[in-house]
C-alpha cells in the first residue's frame, strides 16, 4: 500500500460534491457601493441561478469589496455553490467579497470561486474589515502559534506551519521542514497569492527555499496551473539528482532525511510527532510491525527510543522504503534491528497469518483510504479488513496503534469500524485513547471537519 497521505481536510473541492444550480436567476439588488477585489482578476465568476421560492431581500451593500449573497447560510468555513444565490457582477474569483444572507444581513467576508464545488472559503463570519493583510497578518499569527506559544523548535525543525482553515487560511498548507518550506494549495484564492505567501514566508523564516506544489485534481476542480509541479509522478531513482532537493530534519533527537521535491504530500507527516513519541513507552524488547510505514517514522522511533527487539517495517513504495533505509542509517540503527519488507499491506498481513506471526505491537497508519464520498463505502471496507488481518496478529495483551487520516470517516464511524472489525476477529480490545495530530494542527469552530486524524490505541486479548 502507497503511504500517500492528505494533509488535512483542506482539499473540499474534490472531497466534497454538491449538485449545481437550479433556475431561474432573480434580479440584481440594490446595492450603493460597488468597489473592487484586491485580488488579481482570474476571470469572472459564472451565472448563478436562484430558484424563484428562494428569492432573497435586496441589499444596502457599502464597502470597497464586492458582494454575494447567499439562499442558505451556514456557520460553517465551506460555502457550497449550491448555497450561493447572486453575485456582484464586478467580484472576480479568487477575490474578496463581502458575504450577506439571504435576509441581507452581513454574514461575513470570504475568497470567491464559482468554478469550485466550494464557492466561498470563508474568512470570518462577523462584520470586521479584511483586506489583502490578512494573508500576512495571519501567516504572522500562525509562526507565532508554533514558536512562542507551542515552543515547537525546542524538540523538532519540522512542524505544520499553517494548518488551512485552523489557521484562518483556507486552501493553504504549509509546512516547516529544516531550511525549507513546502506550501501545498488547495483553492485557487491561494494560488493567485502564491508569491506573496512566499515572500512573507522568507521574511518570518530566513528560509533557503519555498516550494510549492497541488495536486493535479485540486488544479482541475480549482482551475488553476502551477508552472513546475512536484510529487511522486516526477521521481528519480538517484537521490543526489541536482533537481531532487532533499533535506535532513531533526525531531525529538531523531534525524530524519526528507525528499522535498517527489515525496508525498510536502514530504514528511508532522502530524504524527506525538503519536510517534507516546509508541516508544510501548516497545521495550517487543516486536513491532509497521504497515504502511512510508519513510520509517514509527519504526524508527520503536528502535531507537523504544528500544524494540525487531522491528519490521513494510511498504509498496520502493522508493519510500529507500529513505527508511537511510533514515534507519542516519539513527544508527543495525539492519537486524530495523527490517524491511516491501509488499502490499493486505496481502503481507494475510501471508503472515497463515506463517502463525505474531507480534507484540502493530502500527497501521495507511493512506487516504476515503479521498471522496463516492469512496465511502470502499474505503470503510478496506479500513476493516486491514483491522481486522492486524487485530489476528496482534499477541494477547499486545497494542495495535491503528489511524485514519480520512477526513470523511469521523472519529464515530472510526470507532465502531474497529469494533466491528474486533468482533469479526474474535478479538477483545480495550481502547486505551485516542489521539489525533500534535498541536501544530489546530482545528478551527467553523471549520471541525479539519480535525481529520484520529488514532485509537488498542490493547488487544
Amino acid at each position: 500500500m502507497n503511504k500517500n497521505r492528505s494533509s488535512n481536510a483542506a482539499d473540499n473541492s474534490v472531497d466534497r460534491q454538491a449538485p449545481d444550480h437550479a433556475d431561474p436567476a432573480s434580479a440584481q439588488p440594490n446595492s450603493s457601493g460597488t468597489g473592487t477585489s484586491g485580488a488579481q482578476v482570474a476571470g469572472r465568476p459564472g451565472t448563478i441561478h436562484v430558484p424563484a421560492l428562494q428569492r432573497m431581500v435586496a441589499l444596502q451593500h457599502h464597502g470597497p469589496l464586492p458582494w454575494v449573497q447567499l439562499r442558505n447560510a451556514v456557520y460553517n468555513n465551506a460555502v457550497f455553490r449550491k448555497m450561493v444565490g447572486r453575485i456582484a457582477p464586478e467580484a472576480t474569483n479568487g477575490g474578496l467579497v463581502q458575504v450577506y444572507d439571504r435576509d441581507g444581513a452581513i454574514f461575513g467576508t470570504g475568497l470567491l470561486n464559482t468554478q469550485s464545488q466550494v464557492a466561498l472559503r470563508m474568512l470570518c463570519h462577523n462584520t470586521q474589515t479584511v483586506d489583502e493583510e490578512f494573508l500576512p497578518m495571519r501567516l504572522q499569527s500562525a509562526m507565532e502559534l508554533r514558536h512562542h506559544t507551542l515552543q515547537l523548535e525546542k524538540v523538532t525543525n519540522a512542524y505544520r506551519l499553517v494548518h488551512a482553515e485552523g489557521d484562518g487560511l483556507p486552501g493553504l498548507i504549509v509546512d516547516r521542514l529544516g531550511d525549507y518550506a513546502v506550501v501545498e494549495l488547495f483553492a485557487l484564492a491561494m494560488y493567485l497569492r502564491r508569491d506573496r505567501i512566499t515572500k512573507t514566508l522568507q521574511n518570518l523564516l530566513n528560509l533557503k527555499e519555498v516550494l510549492t506544489r497541488a495536486d493535479e485534481k485540486i488544479q482541475n476542480a480549482e482551475g488553476f496551473r502551477l508552472e513546475k509541479t512536484f510529487g511522486p509522478a516526477g521521481r528519480q531513482a538517484n537521490f543526489e539528482a541536482p533537481n531532487r532537493l532533499s533535506t535532513i530534519i531533526t525531531e525529538n533527537t531523531l534525524r530524519f532525511q526528507i525528499d522535498l521535491t517527489s515525496g508525498h504530500k510536502t514530504g514528511f507527516f508532522c502530524d504524527q510527532r506525538d503519536n510517534r513519541l507516546a509508541l516508544t513507552h510501548f516497545c521495550h524488547n517487543a516486536q513491532v510491525l509497521d504497515v504502511c510505514c512510508y519513510t520509517g517514522g514509527f519504526g524508527i522511533y520503536a528502535a531507537k527510543l523504544g528500544q524494540a527487539a525487531n522491528v519490521t517495517a513494510v511498504d509498496l513504495d520502493e522508493e519510500s522504503l529507500a529513505l527508511a533505509r537511510r533514515n534507519a542509517n542516519l539513527n544508527s540503527i543495525a539492519p537486524t534491528v530495523y527490517q524491511m519488507v516491501q509488499a502490499d499491506a493486505f496481502a503481507y498481513l494475510r501471508q503472515m497469518k497463515q506463517n502463525s506471526r505474531s507480534y507484540d505491537v502493530i502500527v497501521l497508519d495507511p493512506p487516504k483510504l476515503v479521498p471522496t464520498r463516492l469512496d465511502f463505502a470502499e474505503g470503510r471496507q478496506k479500513y476493516f479488513d486491514l483491522n481486522k488481518l492486524a487485530l489476528a496478529l496482534v499477541r494477547p495483551g499486545g497494542l495495535l496503534l491503528t489511524c485514519s487520516c480520512s477526513g470523511l470517516v469521523d472519529a464515530v464511524e472510526f470507532t465502531s469500524i474497529i469494533r466491528g472489525a474486533a468482533r469479526s476477529a474474535q478479538r477483545r480490545v480495550q481502547i486505551l485513547r485516542q489521539t489525533g495530530p500534535g498541536m501544530d494542527h489546530p482545528v478551527a469552530t467553523d471549520y471541525l471537519e479539519g480535525g481529520y486524524l484520529k488514532c485509537l490505541w488498542c490493547r488487544v486479548f
